[in-house]
């Protein structure tokens, strides 16, 4: 957004002795930071009103003419072709170090002294548009004859191009719809800088010269779209260019000229913040009507755009037709052209929240829908439409208004009363601020302030309401923002510094992180919360209890995520294409659905994935296996957990290679590998093994809670460390022999490894390197083979110790139902 300094003095009487740059400082500092400082004057250096005294045809060029001009100190000669030339000509002259665009196009270039066909040229006699003037005539000369001043002033101050623009930064106005014209930040400067705020002085309704006619009609259909629509049936009206000033305010901030009405409802837009239209009388059917659009409704805007409408979108229309986007953009249907004799003055207001989806939608943003997003006050609509008004009757003085103002409203003003707690005010800004001063703060901003006891009673302005101050400590940023950050010394915390308790839930996570990436190779994944209803069926998992997303934004995520399972899958079908062998893992939530709430059932899951080619010669099931009891085992769960075969396993899961983990009687988590449906569901070839945790559970059975807060981190920190122990080599040599036993299917890994390790004190190492199941024993029988290696430390081993060790393993196996093969 653009500022006029001298737009702002119209309201606020600011010293010459602040600076441009000051000012800047000021406002970045209190209300909106300043981008940009443009001074005006700038653009004109080493340029000045030259008169031309004599004019001679160039020797050397038909097209060009040697010109003696009058710069005031000098008489210069300068080569120019403008056909208008003529003597006592009173033209701008750009001097030998000054930027011009040549023939207002292109990058600007800087002047110097040169000979043209054989002729000395000491600088150059401009069309405006090279100097960023008014256009000139075709292959022309601006003509500043009428301007009666003395050769050699400099351009700027001939034609009064003496303002200063300040360029803010929008992000800095998004909740402050009350800065979004000059009026707003005058206000704000006015207490800034201490100094009195000339109030708007508007036209008396009762005083407008107004003549009979036939009423405008104004019919809106939804007041909660449209609380407010002021229109206003002016006759009488000429079409012309706008006066020097009005066309010259609107260029100074970058808003183009069109014509004197366009122009006014522009005007008021900058200087207020209320964005106006005008529509032609005569091309509107009967009256206006403030709907929502027709779906496919089309309409032609002023850009030349062919526009497709939808039912949510707000229109003005008359009774045939879309006349405007309501808030965005008037229509061609509709526009103020030359022979335009009656208009209709429109200043309203509209839902915020429908501007700004009608906008996205459209992708069409304009300088009234960057006022109307922010939430315009509804009251403000009556001020702009009589300064609209009184602009229209000094430009265009025999207009007449037709019968009234018509002002159709339906909304309630919010009437905010907040209590601020003086004490906490100071405390809170750190500063000891005086009431006096804290009311004078408050009342300058317009704010109406009762002192209550120790506190102070504020009324907030219409203007504020609007979503901008809410609740007290809206009250004390204003106090501290207008008394100066700047102004505030830093002081150290009154309270001694500690260091913040760190979350052992964080550390937790990081630490399972390090264990399953850096010491048990696995690489992390992240997915999506969601998954698709064929993602759930390919995996076997129960629909019903599924949430189900309203608002998805795509097929592939229309459930929330009961399991890690389906979304894992798919990365290990897309990984498959590049490589046959690896590790992932997952930290996520999931999410059930429960009947005794709305909200549903979170639990926060780990799910590690062994993949394996499907030649793979081990047992995927046990490998995965062993990575779980690392893992548990670094999270020092060593002797306290079991394996158990659940009665009902669940669907997804291969029946046979099914186990819960439990802790102390509690399900922790599971191994499993997935049932061969899913993964032919998924079209997955290759061995996969699964463990998954409920994280929340793991951290609970750790028993932080006995621990104090200072000691959490240092245990947590101490779960990934292996203790190291060292022992010498054996000096005396081992023997092994290998056991092959036929069992049945459902007796688990660790029950035979324990029956074969309590067979004697010599056995050092027992290694399960072979696994059968075929035609040559029974279905519900497997085969096993181990090898175990015995050693003593104090002594060579004989025939009778292995002897010995053998019956004992044997014996051992059968009293689980174990036959030893070849005995």
């Amino acid at each position: 957004m653009y500022l006029s300094l001298n737009w702002l003095k119209n309201f606020i009487s600011i010293p010459s002795t602040i600076s441009p740059q000051e000012l800047g400082s000021l406002l970045t500092l209190h209300t909106a930071e300043v981008e940009k400082i443009i001074i005006e004057a700038e653009k004109f250096q080493n340029m000045v009103i030259g008169e031309v005294v004599e004019l001679k045809k160039h020797p050397n060029a038909d097209k060009l003419f040697v010109c003696k001009v009058n710069i005031g100190k000098e008489i210069n000669q300068i080569v120019c072709g403008g056909i208008n030339l003529r003597e006592k000509m009173l033209v701008p002259v750009a001097l030998p170090g000054a930027y011009i665009r040549w023939h207002g196009e292109g990058d600007l270039i800087k002047l110097e002294k040169v000979k043209l066909r054989g002729e000395e040229s000491n600088g150059m006699i401009c069309a405006g548009e090279e100097i960023g003037i008014e256009k000139a005539p075709a292959n022309g000369i601006t003509d500043l004859s009428h301007l009666k001043v003395k050769p050699g002033t400099p351009l700027a101050e001939a034609l009064n191009f003496n303002d200063v623009i300040f360029e803010i930064d929008n992000k800095s106005l998004t909740n402050r719809p009350d800065l979004w014209g000059h009026y707003g930040i005058a206000r704000e400067l006015s207490v800034i800088l201490n100094l009195p705020l000339k109030k708007l002085s508007l036209i008396d309704e009762k005083t407008l010269p107004t003549k009979k006619g036939k009423k405008l009609k104004i019919e809106i259909k939804d007041f909660k779209l449209c609380p407010r629509y002021i229109g206003t049936l002016i006759t009488n009206i000429e079409i012309k260019k706008s006066p020097v000033w009005l066309k010259k305010r609107l260029e100074s901030i970058n808003i183009r000229s069109i014509n004197n009405i366009v122009d006014i409802t522009n005007y008021v837009m900058a200087e207020l913040g209320q964005p106006m239209h005008a529509f032609d009388k005569n091309l509107i059917e009967e009256g206006i009507i403030v709907r929502t659009a027709k779906n496919e409704e089309k309409i032609t805007t002023l850009d030349g755009e062919n526009r497709i409408l939808t039912e949510e979108m707000l229109v003005i229309a008359d009774h045939k037709k879309p006349i405007a986007i309501a808030g965005i953009m008037g229509a061609e249907n509709s526009e103020i052209k030359n022979e335009t004799k009656e208009i209709i003055l429109e200043s309203a207001n509209f839902n915020a929240i429908n501007v700004r989806k009608t906008s996205s939608r459209l992708n069409l943003r304009t300088e009234s829908l960057q006022r109307y997003e922010k939430g315009i006050d509804p009251d403000l609509t009556k001020t702009a439409a009589l300064r609209a008004i009184e602009l229209i009757l000094e430009v265009c003085p025999e207009s007449e208004i037709v019968n009234s103002i018509e002002d159709i409203k339906n909304y309630e003003p919010k009437d905010i009363e907040i209590s601020l707690n003086l004490e906490r005010c100071n405390s809170k800004i750190g500063k000891n601020i005086s009431e006096k001063q804290i009311e004078k703060i408050l009342t300058g901003l317009e704010f109406k302030v009762k002192k209550e006891e120790k506190n102070f009673k504020v009324s907030v302005p219409e203007f504020r309401a609007q979503g901008d101050v809410k609740i007290e400590d809206d009250l004390i940023e204003e106090i501290a923002r207008m008394y100066g950050y700047d102004n505030l010394e830093p002081t150290l915390p009154p309270l001694p510094i500690k260091l913040p308790i760190k979350n052992t839930e964080r550390l937790l996570k990081h630490e399972a992180r390090n264990i399953l990436s850096h010491g048990l190779n696995f690489t992390e994944t992240y997915n999506y919360s969601f998954y698709s209803e064929k993602d759930l069926v390919n995996c076997l998992l129960p629909k019903e209890k599924h949430i189900k997303v309203k608002n998805y934004l795509s097929m592939d995520q229309t459930h929330m995520r009961l399991s890690l399972l389906p979304n894992i899958l798919k990365a290990i079908q897309t990984n498959l294409k590049n490589n046959n062998e690896f590790n992932i893992f997952e930290f996520g939530r999931i999410y059930e659905k429960t009947e005794k709430s709305f909200w549903p059932l979170e639990k926060k899951m780990i799910l590690a994935c062994m993949v394996r080619p499907e030649n793979y010669q081990q047992e995927v099931f046990l490998d995965i296996k062993g990575i779980l009891e690392t893992f548990l085992e670094r999270f020092k769960f060593s002797g306290r957990y079991k394996l158990e075969k659940p009665k009902n396993p669940e669907n997804f899961v291969h029946p046979g290679k099914y186990v819960n983990i439990l802790i102390e009687g509690k399900n922790i988590g599971k191994i499993y590998i997935p049932h061969p449906q899913v993964l032919k569901n998924f079209d997955i070839q290759a061995q996969i093994g699964i463990f998954e945790l409920n994280f929340a559970l793991v951290r609970n059975e750790l028993g932080l809670e006995i621990l104090d807060k200072e000691q959490r981190p240092n245990f947590i920190a101490s779960l990934g460390q292996k203790e190291i122990k060292y022992k010498p080599l054996p000096k005396f040599p081992g023997i092994s022999f290998d056991v092959s036993v036929t069992i049945d299917k459902e007796k688990l890994y660790k029950d035979i490894y324990a029956q074969i390790e309590k067979s004697s004190e010599l056995i050092k190492q027992i290694e399960l390197f072979d696994i059968y199941t075929g035609d040559k024993i029974s279905s519900n029988k497997k085969n096993l083979a181990f090898r175990i290696l015995l050693q003593n430390l104090e002594k060579t081993l004989t025939d009778e110790d292995m002897q010995k060790a053998q019956k004992e393993v044997f014996a051992n196996l059968q009293k689980i139902g174990g036959e030893i093969r070849g005995l």
